[in-house]
């Protein structure tokens, strides 16, 4: 947000996800201190949360992600694991 003009600034498009938090109808310790922990400890290569939302159909609470192009950690490791430099 632009104060001094009053107005939004928008980046240019940005891919995003939406990690669903089942059986999550209220904000919970649990799902702020992922907030948090992503937050305090992502770094410039973790995913990028942009907020939390919620499904209107369910009532559930959903986090606003960075898109992964290369899909979930679970499947880059296994997909690339020999071709890591450990």
């Amino acid at each position: 947000f632009d104060y001094q003009k009053n107005v939004w600034k928008r980046k240019a498009q940005t891919d995003v996800c939406l990690k669903g938090l089942d059986n999550f109808k209220d904000i919970k310790n649990e799902f702020l201190k992922e907030i948090e922990n992503q937050h305090k400890h992502g770094g410039n290569s973790a995913i990028a949360i942009y907020g939390i939302t919620k499904n209107l159909k369910d009532g559930n609470y959903m986090i606003v992600m960075e898109y992964a192009k290369q899909g979930s950690l679970r499947k880059l490791l296994d997909s690339k694991y020999s071709e890591l430099d450990w």
